[in-house]
This record gives C-alpha cells, sequence and structure tokens, in this order.
C-alpha cells in the first residue's frame, strides 16, 4: 500500500500524458476533435496571456524611457520659454520701427533738421506731468524747444543738460498753449488738467465752436508753431462768469503710452 501511495501521482501525471497519445495513434479523428476543443477552450486565455505579456513589456520599455522622456520635456520647455522670449522681443521691436517710421516721416515734413529722442525718464508725482529726453544741448536740444508726436504736440522742453534734457506735457496744470479752432478759427487758451483731457479757456461767448472740431495750436505767444495738432473737442460749456465758453478737448497725443517724440524748435517748423 506505501508503494503505491508512493507512485500514486507520478502514475497519474503519466497516464494523463500518454492517453491523448493513445487515443491519438488509435482514433485518429477523435485526436483531431480533442485537439480543436482543447484549443477552443484555452484560445481566449492564450490570447489574455499574450496581451499581458504585451502589455508588460510596454510598460517595462516605457518604465525603462522615462528618464530619458523627463529630461527631453524638459529640453522641449526651455525652447518654448525661449522662443516665447524672442516672440515677445520681436513684437516690441516691430512695435518700435513702426513710431520711429512715423517720426521720420514727421521729420521729413519739417523743412529743416529735427531730432528724435526716447523719453527714458518721468516724474512719480502724480500731481504733474514731466518727462526725461535723452537728447541735450549737445544735440541741440535747448529750453522751449517743441516735442512733437505723429499724432500731435507734446509740450516744451523746461530745462535741460548736456545730453538729457526735462519737458513739461501739455496735460500738466502749468501748461499753457494758444490754440484756435480749425474750423472757425476761434481763439482761446489750452489749459491741461492733470487728466487726460485738457481745457480750453477764453473762448468767446459767440464763438461757433461744436463738439467734435479739431483744435490746433495757433502760433501766437512765441513758442509753439502754428497748426500742429492739440485734440478734438468732446463738450462744451459756459464759464463762471457767463462771458465766456469753454470745451473739453480729448488730445490726440497718447501721453500714457509716450515712447518717442521729435525735437524741434519755431524756426525749424516755420
Amino acid at each position: 500500500m506505501q508503494i503505491l501511495a508512493r507512485w500514486k501521482r507520478p502514475l497519474i501525471l503519466a497516464g494523463a500524458v500518454s492517453f491523448p497519445l493513445l487515443i491519438g495513434a488509435a482514433h485518429p479523428p477523435l485526436a483531431e476533435q480533442v485537439r480543436s476543443l482543447t484549443t477552443s477552450a484555452l484560445g481566449p486565455f492564450l490570447g489574455l496571456q499574450s496581451g499581458l505579456v504585451l502589455f508588460l513589456k510596454s510598460q517595462t520599455q516605457t518604465l525603462l524611457e522615462l528618464p530619458s522622456l523627463r529630461e527631453r520635456n524638459v529640453e522641449l520647455q526651455t525652447q518654448i520659454q525661449d522662443l516665447k522670449a524672442q516672440l515677445t522681443q520681436f513684437d516690441e521691436m516691430k512695435s518700435e520701427n513702426t513710431r520711429l517710421v512715423s517720426l521720420l516721416q514727421l521729420k521729413a515734413d519739417l523743412p529743416k533738421s529735427a531730432v528724435a529722442a526716447h523719453v527714458v525718464g518721468r516724474d512719480p508725482s502724480h500731481w504733474s506731468h514731466y518727462i526725461t529726453i535723452d537728447k541735450g544741448s549737445k544735440q541741440g536740444v535747448h529750453e522751449d524747444t517743441v516735442l512733437l508726436h505723429p499724432d500731435g504736440l507734446v509740450g516744451k522742453v523746461i530745462s535741460g543738460g548736456p545730453f538729457t534734457s526735462r519737458a513739461i506735457l501739455l496735460v500738466d496744470r502749468h501748461s499753457r498753449v494758444s490754440a484756435m479752432n480749425q474750423r472757425t478759427r476761434d481763439v482761446g487758451l489750452i489749459e491741461g488738467t492733470d487728466a487726460l483731457d485738457l481745457r480750453m479757456t477764453y473762448l468767446d461767448r459767440d464763438a461757433k465752436i461744436e463738439v467734435g472740431d479739431t483744435v490746433v495750436s495757433s502760433g501766437l505767444g512765441g513758442i509753439y508753431p502754428k497748426g500742429i495738432p492739440i485734440g478734438k473737442v468732446l463738450m462744451i460749456g459756459e464759464a463762471d462768469d457767463d462771458l465766456m465758453l469753454y470745451a473739453i478737448v480729448k488730445p490726440f497725443v497718447p501721453f500714457s503710452r509716450l515712447e518717442e517724440v521729435l525735437c524741434v524748435s519755431k524756426q525749424t517748423v516755420d
């Protein structure tokens, strides 16, 4: 009995292996049917096994490549940031080129030489509007030199040195410019308001000024040349004494975005 117990499992295994062989030798058709049934039964499991092997192989390859993929991703991110910086720089150069072309066109309309300058400083006070430009007496810029922009009148130089100058903007409350209505020729005085708008005062009560009219410099006073665009009339009202009219004028020059100006003297424009 002990001998049989010892050889029980090997005998069963041998029988399981030899039985199909004996069937295949004795009855080939029956063996084919058994093989077909076995294949059909085991097919899904074999497919699952194959898919699992491919999946594990793919994941293993991914894990092996992960460090190099991370490194490549960092390189691509760096390249993207560099390209964005270059694009921003290109847009800035394009914008500056457009502004400088406009200044050159304005300079070409003047009969004599004029000096282009960059705005290199602004007064930090909210109660005044002054700028510093990178041109001074060495470049022919002196006190009362008029500053122009392709859109119109900017202001004038009030002080300076050899290489820089300080100028007051038209919108400063201390700024005064003799001006006139381009359409009706009515004369008044443009005053700064320390805001984005200007105020045209001392208009005759019978003036034919209308909303939408263009205001230009009158040439009176000996500093600002005649005919330089200043702005457009937004509103008209009566002065406190009821003897005069006043007008609110929106300047043509974008003072909050001023970056370049053209420095000219009255004689240059005349």
